[in-house]
């Protein structure tokens, strides 16, 4: 009997020791070795390349942060991803990018303007509509009953330049000024044509003062509602570092922000961003957990207000260096916010006492609340920080990491 089990024992190791060592390695330990080489891509490539296992256990851990240390190889990943996209959707290799990162590249590729093209490429190639929501028309509102007819007047069509503010007729007409992409979807809608100049169509809508449309009730079909269907998005994008990224415009960062509604890490210091684009941003990005506005000199209360008011599940969020922050953006982050746990207003000369002792009051577990050369902020605030536990001062430059899954304060104080 034991000689049976010990022979069977020998066949095994035989037929074990037949395959490569490569392919003996176990998957677990694969994949933390890999995850240890995932710094350096040009190792990791490597030793995907070793044998099918490997490539099939490593692949994923490639594609899910890649690194970019000059723009020429943003573009050929771009255009790997358009090569390996089909009409179909999504193709395998951009299901496994997790990070889009351009922080790593050089001040002059940062600031290049081809930078956000790229990223627009980027996105496109990763997104797949995942549902659609017809927009409600008013009925109440811009609907006026008239016989078998609903007159829709919507507020954003406009009396051509061409015309004179006296002149109420339509002679001379050459176009017709919208300024809300609802309004042309509308005007398609109906099948008005406001390239034309002298069509009667559009003759009757500047005829009449007001900008009247006017639509069939029997004539909206279900095409023409899916035409106003607003589209969300469905991605494996989940962070996105533009730290200091100029070359990427707040006009693109507008536009692209439906396409990023999967995200839950936001980087945007020092890339000059408005108040309108993040508040366009967070409209979209509802399940924001980790953001950085530090560095931005245009930030104004407003923008965190409306920041904090669409992202409630923020946990960290990095203001440092926002000059335009006070008092009335610690209170809307307090009010707003359900699990804040690091807060960094380092440098915002605006904060006081009453903004801070509010934000330490509604969160008690709060780890972080980075008040550093805050010249408004007592010491005695600093000290009743310091009795709960919270750190009140770290590193300017990276007072915490967004990408870490937990926070680790540091455990020594600073003292004032």
């Amino acid at each position: 009997m034991e000689a049976s089990k010990k022979k069977t024992a020998l066949a095994s190791r035989a037929l074990f020791l037949q395959h490569p060592a490569c392919s003996r390695v176990l998957p677990e330990i694969l994949l933390e070795i890999f995850a240890l080489l995932a710094p350096s891509q040009a190792s990791l490539r490597a030793c995907i390349l070793t044998c099918r296992q490997w490539n099939y256990v490593g692949t994923p851990v490639l594609w899910r942060r890649p690194q970019f240390h000059r723009l020429s190889s943003v573009e050929l990943f771009a255009s790997t991803l358009v090569s390996f996209t089909s009409g179909a959707g999504v193709s395998h290799y951009a299901k496994l990018v997790e990070t889009v990162s351009f922080s790593t590249l050089p001040e002059v590729d940062r600031n290049n303007p081809q930078l956000a093209t790229l990223l627009d490429t980027i996105v496109n190639c990763m997104v797949v509509p995942k549902s659609t929501s017809a927009l409600d028309l008013p009925v109440g509102g811009w609907a006026k009953q008239s016989g078998t007819r609903n007159l829709l007047l919507p507020p954003v069509i406009k009396r051509s330049r061409s015309l004179s503010r006296n002149n109420a007729g339509c002679s001379g007409v050459s176009s017709c000024d919208v300024d809300d992409p609802l309004a042309t979807r509308l005007l398609s809608a109906t099948g008005l044509q406001l390239a034309d100049g002298d069509s009667t169509t559009i003759a009757a809508v500047v005829a009449t003062g007001v900008g009247q449309a006017v639509m069939d009730q029997d004539s909206k079909t279900v095409h023409e509602r899916q035409a106003l269907a607003t589209t969300v998005y469905a991605s494996s994008l989940r962070q996105l570092d533009l730290r200091f990224c100029k070359g990427v415009r707040n006009y693109s960062l507008q536009r692209l922000a439906p396409r990023l509604a999967s995200i839950n890490v936001l980087n945007l210091a020092g890339g000059l961003r408005t108040d309108i684009t993040i508040a366009k941003l967070s409209q979209h990005m509802s399940d924001l957990r980790r953001v950085s506005l530090a560095w931005t000199s245009n930030l104004t209360d407003f923008g965190v207000s409306e920041l904090v008011q669409r992202c409630k599940g923020i946990e960290a969020l990095d203001l440092t260096y926002c000059m335009q922050i006070e008092d009335t953006s610690m209170l809307a982050i307090a009010h707003n916010l359900h699990s804040l746990a690091a807060l960094s207003v380092a440098y915002c000369a605006g904060v006081t006492d009453i903004g801070v002792r509010e934000v330490a009051t509604r969160f008690p577990g709060i780890q972080i609340i980075n008040v550093a050369k805050c010249l408004r902020v007592t010491d005695r605030m600093r000290k009743h920080l310091a009795q709960g536990n919270v750190v009140y001062a770290c590193d300017s430059f990276d007072p915490f990491s967004i990408y870490r899954n937990k926070l680790q304060p540091r455990t020594k104080k600073t003292q004032f």
